[in-house]
């Protein structure tokens, strides 16, 4: 009997603790029901400020003038190199040029040629003369006739052959000044690499003569079809490079083409083809520290404007829509908006909120529409 009465009291008191774990766990649900019920969620309104629409592209860092010079094997071999590396040079100077033996035999030949149709010119021509007289004194002679045609035909021919070995001689005079090559702008000649005269292959030939004007630096690179429509000249450009990460520069788009690039064709995610505009900034500081050849980030600032803003963490987005949730009437109340330009703090608003609803920053993932809030 008294194991009995134990046995029954240790049942009891296992069914009160059942009891109170079922009650404990329905007091936990009530109270995370009664919290989901009711968010407590901080709100703002929007706010006017100035949003800039930027685009971003890389670029290569150039000299706004720049002349090079490759060794070319058709002009003959090189006489002599007339500049040194850092020498400064005028436009028109004379850089190298060239020795071409053939050239001059080609233009003594022609010398001697033209002296040679000159002389036959000059005896058709007193030939020409001579029969004149004598068909004065017989005009009836058919013989005379045909032999002052004859002459005459020689002497057209002849004077063909004159004025064609004028123009060969021209053509052998402007090949010989060739041979001169000379400065095309007026700078620092940066290069002088006399090796690459002896460079068989020419698919890896190398510049012999390299000049610059290191006055005035330039960054070109390339922006989308799309990026091609809003650039113009004029516009301002943040540039900056990873070599000197805490500096950036100033500069100016002095110009974005009207043509696309020829091979500047690249392949889309879905396919299709992007086509890119090459783009020219002119660098506005004198002295940057970098050279010719650095790889640059172009921040070109295309429009300026006000606009209605929140927080970028207000704003959600399902598939192509955005929207946000505002407080109405202690309720929280999805809103689609369309939104503008983002930047990494906030979002432009272009439609779908006024100026005086109470928009929730960062809702909950748990908010829904019509879910009770508390501001």
């Amino acid at each position: 009997m008294e194991m009995e009465a134990k046995t029954k009291k240790r049942k009891i008191w296992i069914a009160i603790g059942i009891v109170a774990i079922i009650v404990g766990f329905l007091g936990i649900n009530i109270w995370v029901n009664a919290d989901e019920s009711n968010l407590t969620v901080e709100v703002t309104t929007l706010k006017e400020e100035e949003i800039t629409d930027k685009v971003l592209t890389q670029g290569t860092l150039k000299l706004a003038e720049e002349q090079t010079v490759y060794y070319s094997p058709d002009k003959g071999e090189i006489a002599e190199i007339l500049v040194n590396e850092g020498d400064d040079i005028e436009r028109g100077k004379a850089l190298l040029t060239y020795k071409n033996d053939q050239l001059t035999l080609e233009q003594r030949q022609n010398e001697l040629e033209q002296q040679s149709g000159i002389l036959q010119s000059n005896s058709l021509r007193e030939q020409h003369k001579e029969i004149d007289k004598q068909i004065e004194e017989d005009k009836e002679n058919k013989m005379l006739q045909e032999e002052h045609d004859q002459i005459k035909l020689q002497q057209q021919q002849a004077n063909i052959e004159l004025e064609q070995l004028k123009l060969q001689k021209e053509t052998i005079n402007q090949q010989i000044a060739d041979l001169k090559v000379v400065s095309d702008i007026t700078g620092k000649v940066v290069e002088v690499n006399e090796q690459a005269a002896f460079t068989s292959n020419q698919m890896e030939q190398q510049p012999l003569i390299r000049i610059g004007s290191l006055d005035q630096l330039i960054v070109e690179g390339s922006v989308s079809e799309y990026d091609a429509l809003n650039i113009k000249d004029g516009q301002t450009v943040t540039l900056t490079s990873d070599a000197i990460p805490d500096e950036s520069w100033t500069g100016t788009v002095s110009h974005i083409s009207y043509l696309p690039n020829d091979t500047g064709e690249m392949g889309m995610d879905d396919g299709t083809t992007g086509v890119q505009y090459p783009v020219t900034v002119t660098v506005d500081d004198k002295d940057i520290g970098l050279k010719p050849g650095f790889q640059m980030t172009m921040e070109i600032k295309t429009d300026e404007h006000k606009a209605n803003t929140l927080p970028i963490t207000a704003v959600q987005q399902e598939e192509d829509d955005n929207y946000v949730y505002v407080v109405v009437e202690g309720k929280a109340e999805r809103r689609e908006v369309k939104v503008g330009t983002a930047s990494l703090k906030t979002i432009e608003i272009s439609d779908g909120i006024t100026d005086k609803d109470q928009v929730i920053i960062d809702p909950a993932e748990n908010i829904k529409d019509g879910m009770d809030v508390s501001v």
